[in-house]
């Protein structure tokens, strides 16, 4: 994944977006394992806490889900998936 960040906003916000774009463009898929947030970390070139919480955004609108023995997982709700692309379509417009 290419990480292009810039200084116009806050970390957490872009990451979230990346984030988010790799997951509805099937780059991590659905149901799948999802890396963890030092490999992510490390690999953006950004603190785990930021990192973090961009995560756990995308945990809290339902993109990724937490399983307490096995790391996270990208959620299989197809319809989801669906409606976070038609909504990433609309801010491109």
């Amino acid at each position: 994944m290419e990480w292009k960040l810039d200084d116009s906003r806050s970390l957490w916000p872009q990451l979230k977006e990346l984030l988010m774009r790799a997951i509805v463009a099937g780059e991590y898929p659905m149901g799948g394992p999802f890396p963890t947030v030092r490999d992510l970390a490390q690999e953006a070139g950004v603190n785990r806490n930021t990192m973090q919480r961009a995560m756990a955004e995308l945990e809290a609108e339902g993109l990724l889900i937490t399983n307490r023995t096995a790391g996270r997982t990208v959620t299989t709700d197809q319809k989801l998936v669906d409606a976070m692309k038609e909504r990433l379509a609309e801010q491109n417009i």
